[in-house]
């Protein structure tokens, strides 16, 4: 940008979606929009309203600073520090897997099963930045929720989201493996539905994700380091005890993995078991119960 000239908003904004599709950054526009209104403090509707806003250097030095870190593969969430999932805000951040719109999908199914019940318990294995557990607690009130995960900081994280959405008081977090851990230390009840969107990613697969996912999110929370079914594999063996009669066992899955997926909980159990597609017809989610 030539420094000795005054720049309007709208100036800016065309330069830095240029600046991000040069550096072949998906949706370089929104992109842009939303950086530069985290940098000006502005909304996406005030940011429109504000196109002849002349911007001092100041100003143009923070939004540099921001389009920089994302033409670095920074995932924007992460500079954003925060996300929506279920119409709900979320706190993100480094060491912690960002929410994926494909896994509103769980969630829908799970308060499709749980709303009808009177004081329900879920058990979210793996939860991460708490999307699935925040959610459910959120739009299912009746509903008391576990949160499971291995890492502190997702969990501390997961804290946040809860209060952040109102639903802290129905909610309970315990830091444990779910490979390894007695599983009585996060099952300290029956419950009637237990969730998970665990490592699916297989050591094979890794080095062919975008670098926003592999550069920069938790390799931990997303590839299990070996054929993408090992959480899979314990889930199904270790659960069935824990869910009371007419509980569900839902999981995401991999795009690939629908049948090999069916195959391990049919051999753990369990029956009555539903593959979900997402809205772009991939196998997303799978149900069972024990039989």
């Amino acid at each position: 940008m030539q420094e000795n000239r005054i720049w309007r908003l709208i100036e800016v904004l065309q330069e830095s979606t240029a600046y991000l599709e040069r550096q072949r950054i998906e949706h370089p526009r929104l992109n842009a929009e939303r950086l530069l209104g985290r940098a000006l403090g502005l909304s996406r509707v005030e940011l429109y309203l504000s196109f002849d806003r002349p911007l001092n250097e100041e100003e143009r030095a923070a939004c540099r600073t921001l389009l920089q870190r994302r033409a670095s593969h920074e995932p924007l969430q992460y500079i954003l520090e925060e996300t929506e999932f279920m119409s709900l805000p979320f706190t993100v951040g480094p060491g912690v897997l960002i929410p994926r719109p494909e896994t509103e999908l769980l969630v829908e199914e799970a308060l499709r099963f749980l709303k009808p019940l009177e004081n329900s318990r879920a058990v979210d294995l793996g939860t991460g930045s708490g999307c699935i557990a925040v959610s459910l607690a959120h739009y299912a009130p009746a509903c008391r929720v576990t949160a499971v995960d291995l890492s502190e900081a997702a969990l501390e994280t997961a804290r946040k989201n809860g209060a952040r959405n109102g639903a802290g008081e129905r909610l309970r977090f315990v830091r444990a493996d779910i490979l390894s851990d007695d599983p009585a230390d996060f099952f300290p009840e029956a419950s009637d539905c237990i969730l998970a969107n665990p490592p699916y990613i297989s050591r094979d697969e890794w080095d062919r994700l975008a670098p926003e996912i592999r550069e920069w999110e938790p390799r931990e929370a997303l590839c299990d380091e070996g054929d993408g079914l090992a959480f899979y594999r314990s889930i199904a063996a270790r659960t069935a005890p824990y869910l009371r009669k007419g509980g569900r066992l839902m999981a995401e899955i991999g795009h690939t993995q629908a049948a090999a997926v069916r195959e391990i909980f049919s051999e753990s159990g369990f029956g009555d078991i539903s593959v979900l597609n997402d809205l772009n017809g991939i196998p997303r989610v799978i149900t069972a119960a024990p039989q």
